[in-house]
């Protein structure tokens, strides 16, 4: 998961603090998370996919997704 995530990121070019902008969620817990060091709780798992136009399904390939696979987000 971790890495799928950290991948996509970089591919992109983005740094962690334009993922920040995008979703809303602080840097060094988006670091943790690329790490494996911290849980993708749903809502994280739902601006992340929305973020990267992606379901969260390929970006949390390795935890629990949420049911709708990220695609009908509202926070």
């Amino acid at each position: 998961m971790a890495s799928t995530l950290r991948e996509e990121r970089l591919r992109r070019g983005w740094s962690l603090t334009r993922v920040t902008q995008l979703t809303g969620i602080a840097a060094a817990d988006l670091s943790m998370l690329e790490r494996g060091l911290r849980p993708a709780f749903p809502g994280w798992q739902r601006r992340l996919a929305r973020a990267f136009g992606l379901p969260a399904a390929e970006l949390f390939d390795g935890g629990a997704v949420a049911a709708d696979g990220g695609r009908n987000c509202t926070s």
